[in-house]
């Protein structure tokens, strides 16, 4: 993770920088009803620590129609903070890019003391629910997402190398039997994973770690395949 200042500061929310629910309107694909769901804008988990593993299990972000019993995904803005790793993530599932313009412009609505908190905190932003889980998974394993994205992108190379036909739609962050590792997805649902190799990790910090700018800002940061191709472009230079 992205190194924090040694600095004592009350990253709980006061209450009126809470999320209240909202409600909207979902249409079900199954039975054409419409009905109400409560739509929940932020996922605490410092203050409601049982609900990251609604986040990690895709149930959070699940809707059962009153009428049909079905399950749906609703996928909706939403912040996921834990404080006990000064961690902000925020999902932003549609146009991310212009979402992401627009939620780091609003910082000036922010208290001093939510100022200060983004300062010492890693803020990310999220395309899909899966990138939300890796993201909380890299945290958990105490690792920087940034260094693991470029860690990502030697590992995914060599496994390309081995499988060219491989036509991929996710590769995810995921620790199996204690072991760093990433899931290769491909479009056709099948899975394989790839260990990291011995020591990359820790050799893509030594090589990056004066190539990446330090934490300046309070601005949310999209740290993804684009970021990573950004980084390796200038390598060129």
């Amino acid at each position: 993770m992205e190194e924090k200042q040694n600095k004592k500061i009350d990253l709980l929310p006061r209450e009126e920088e809470r999320y209240k629910p909202v409600e909207a309107k979902v249409h079900c694909r199954f039975c054409g009803k419409t009905s109400v769901m409560k739509l929940r804008a932020c996922v605490n988990v410092s203050l409601h620590p049982e609900e990251k593993e609604l986040v990690l299990n895709g149930s959070f972000f699940q809707y059962e129609c009153p009428s049909c019993k079905e399950k749906l995904q609703v996928v909706y803005p939403c912040l996921y903070d834990d404080m006990s790793r000064a961690l902000m993530i925020y999902l932003l599932p549609d146009e991310t890019e212009k979402a992401l313009a627009e939620l780091n412009s609003q910082q000036h609505t922010w208290s001093p003391e939510m100022l200060k908190a983004a300062m010492v905190c890693t803020m990310r932003a999220v395309r899909t629910p899966n990138d939300l889980c890796e993201k909380i998974k890299i945290a958990d394993a105490e690792l920087d997402d940034r260094y693991v994205e470029l860690t990502k992108a030697f590992v995914f190379a060599q496994f390309m190398k081995q499988k060219p036909d491989f036509k991929a739609a996710q590769v995810l962050y995921e620790r199996q039997n204690g072991k760093d590792g990433f899931v290769m997805i491909s479009k056709e649902g099948k899975t394989f994973w790839a260990q990291f190799p011995d020591g990359l990790y820790d050799e893509v910090v030594r090589m990056f770690s004066d190539r990446i700018p330090k934490k300046k800002t309070t601005d949310y940061e999209l740290i993804d395949a684009n970021w990573t191709a950004n980084i390796l472009s200038k390598l060129k230079e």
